[in-house]
């Protein structure tokens, strides 16, 4: 088995906010969500990864080491190891995470895909979204009527705990139109109840991405019409109850890396090397990340989420791929000319290699439309990639001890990673209502049944040209709900054209493979990985 080496220890610079040692380290000090043993709860109201402002503290619930299925036997032993982050990884998964850069898979995609949906944002009012404008019926209402809640009770739940009413009571602004949000300054949307004639300015990123996520991971993805009770229900709503009942669901979820929640319209301050002072705006580390992205998706077959923003806005993605696309070896004084123009590598004095890497990784986008998609060459207009250029910090034995974000990505990278450890207990009820076995029923009939004879609407919902809203503010509503913050993305490169690009009832999806109701399918899904020769690097250096 291969000797893992960290290498750990802060000496501060002279120069004020500089840490010196691995980035991994860094990670550690700002780790004060959880302790290794510890999982956050996904349905808390302070869930570190949700789709909001939060204020409190997370609820934590205890982990339970190893349970992760599907490690090999002969990986499943634990030894110590100082990465706090990288230690919840190996409790979870039972096992060492691999970090010799030359034993780390440089390709590997996940299968199936997670799928594609929307994120149900607050101001349009969450699954209250009147998304099918042929049966003019949201999700909430279908399931009220045809499990026999009171409609109009079941209705103001929602929006009380993710909607338009939920953002009320965070004391927004009221507003009659976009144009009396224009001042607030944040893009701000004018989020109205159906039947209201006033609402509230609500920003158009918090919704419930951290609940879609997880569940495209773990549910398989509607695929036909449902009817019970009299009532149809479209795979789009089956995705939208399925993503609602992740909001309310308290499963455990392994959350590393820490949110930045300040505001990053401002400078937030530099160093010398034009790495962010806020060690929550600079994290996650490169190397984490690097150790994280190959050892789950490549070497557990298994997907994660990130927030692919490192600002305060949170964009849940739930990954499908990584890749190497360019690696270049240097030694640590070739590294500190050429990228931080000093004589002296700053970071890490026990760094004797460095590994330049510009990654690929690829994660899956929201979209509005109804019908399969993961199962046909639909996904791949949903199929979001970003690159990232970063340093590795490597030792004797090319294990990774840390590294550098550079150029682009030391602003524009990953904000935190996480995985959800399993699917909703079969007794669940939400808060709102939902129950998790009636959803699941749903569900069930949709991967089984006949797609030709229930649907009320196979196709794509229609696009802002041709929906005719009932105002301009409809209009604006929907047009927003393709949910990608170009803007923060700048320098990624999407596969997804303008034509490609998620049409206006964007909101949540799902997809996985099959598995086992409490923990990751044991049958780990097909995961294509390229050996770990890094064909694309050459060799290492010999030393």
């Amino acid at each position: 088995m291969v000797q893992w080496k960290f290498v750990y220890g802060l000496a501060a610079l002279s120069v004020v906010g500089l840490i010196k040692g691995s980035p991994m380290q860094e990670d550690d000090q700002l780790d004060e969500n959880t302790r290794n043993d510890e999982c956050i709860s996904l349905g808390a109201e302070d869930f570190t990864g949700a789709g909001k402002e939060i204020s409190g503290k997370p609820i934590t619930v205890p982990c339970a080491p190893g349970g992760f299925q599907s490690a090999p036997p002969s990986r499943r032993r634990l030894e110590v190891s100082a990465s706090v982050d990288i230690k919840k990884l190996e409790a979870y998964f039972g096992t060492k995470l691999e970090t010799d850069l030359t034993k780390l898979s440089s390709k590997c995609a996940r299968h199936p895909t997670p799928w594609p949906s929307g994120y149900w944002p607050a101001y349009a009012d969450s699954i209250n979204f009147l998304w099918n404008k042929k049966t003019n019926i949201s999700a909430s209402e279908k399931y009220a009527k045809a499990f026999g809640h009171d409609v109009k009770t079941f209705m103001d739940e929602v929006s009380s705990t993710r909607g338009i009413d939920y953002m009320m009571k965070m004391k927004k602004k009221p507003c009659t139109t976009r144009a009396d949000c224009k001042e607030v300054g944040d893009d701000s949307f004018c989020g109205i109840r159906a039947g209201k004639k006033k609402g509230y300015c609500i920003p158009k990123w918090p919704g419930i991405c951290h609940a879609w996520a997880p569940a495209s991971i773990l549910e398989p993805e509607p695929i036909c019409p449902v009817e019970h009770n009299g009532v149809v229900f479209e795979p789009f709503d089956i995705k939208a109850l399925i993503t609602m009942t992740y909001d309310g669901s308290k499963i455990p979820t392994i959350f590393t890396g820490r949110r930045f929640s300040g505001n990053d319209t401002r400078d937030n301050g530099k160093d010398q090397y034009g790495r962010f002072l806020d060690g929550n705006r600079r994290d996650i580390s490169p190397g984490y990340f690097h150790i994280a992205a190959t050892n789950i998706l490549c070497g557990f077959q298994y997907s994660f989420i990130i927030d692919i923003s490192a600002g305060n806005e949170v964009w849940n993605q739930p990954v499908s791929s990584f890749e190497i696309t360019r690696m270049s070896w240097m030694t640590p004084t070739d590294a500190a000319k050429k990228y931080f123009k000093v004589d002296k590598y700053p970071f890490n004095d026990a760094a004797t290699n460095m590994a330049i890497v510009t990654s690929r990784l690829t994660w899956i986008a929201e979209t509005g439309e109804n019908g399969p998609i993961v199962s046909t060459s639909k996904i791949n207009k949903y199929k979001t990639t970003a690159e990232y250029e970063y340093i590795l910090e490597l030792d004797d034995t090319y294990q990774i001890l840390g590294g550098e974000w550079l150029g682009l990505s030391s602003e524009n990278h990953p904000d935190f990673l996480w995985i959800p450890t399993r699917k909703p207990d079969d007794a669940l009820v939400t808060p709102v209502g939902l129950v998790y076995a009636e959803i699941k029923k749903l569900l069930t009939k949709s991967i089984q049944g006949d797609c030709q004879s229930t649907s009320t609407d196979t196709q794509k919902p229609e696009t802002n040209e041709r929906a005719n809203p009932e105002s301009r503010q409809q209009k604006l509503l929907q047009m927003s709900l393709q949910k990608l913050p170009l803007q923060k993305l700048r320098h990624q490169k999407t596969s997804t054209s303008s034509e490609d690009l998620p049409s206006s009832e964007d909101l949540p999806s799902s997809e996985a493979s099959p598995s086992p109701e409490n923990s990751p399918s044991p049958e780990a899904p097909s995961v294509e990985t390229s050996p770990a020769e890094m064909p694309l690097a050459g060799t290492p250096p010999t030393t």
